[in-house]
């Protein structure tokens, strides 16, 4: 758990390393096509708009939604993240910005494809969850 009155070099990493872990968390559950492991890391109340603008309320709708495009039109494609950016809003909320890319073997977004996501995460406890998720297609 980072501290905003540390050192500022130290608590950046501890932020990126925060977001990492949730980030590398959701990269391994879609590259091994689960939906729910994939849902795990959001709050239960959590929001996710998909790059093509449909809302998902909730944990549930999140990993139910996940995984079917994970069986159908994204199945066996490979999802890799990276954060780009990661800063605290305040002792318990990070706003982060990562980019996702996406190789689809078939469906509407077969081939190679890159998106950016605004992230926000929250604390709970002693861990941080994924709170919000916006999700936008790079144009080529």
């Amino acid at each position: 758990m980072f501290v905003m009155n540390s050192d500022p070099e130290r608590a950046q990493s501890e932020v990126v390393a925060i977001v990492q872990e949730l980030i590398d968390r959701l990269e391994r559950a879609w590259n091994s096509g689960d939906g729910d492991a994939f849902a795990a890391p959001f709050v239960t109340d959590a929001g996710f708009v998909a790059i093509r603008g449909d809302l998902h309320s909730g944990r549930a709708a999140i990993g139910a939604g996940h995984q079917q495009i994970l069986d159908t039109i994204y199945a066996g494609s490979r999802l890799d993240y990276e954060v780009l950016q990661a800063r605290p809003l305040d002792d318990r909320v990070i706003l982060a910005h990562v980019r996702g890319t996406l190789d689809a073997p078939s469906g509407p977004l077969a081939g190679r494809h890159s998106s950016t996501a605004t992230v926000v995460l929250v604390r709970r406890d002693r861990d941080y969850e994924i709170a919000a998720f916006h999700n936008t297609l790079v144009a080529e």
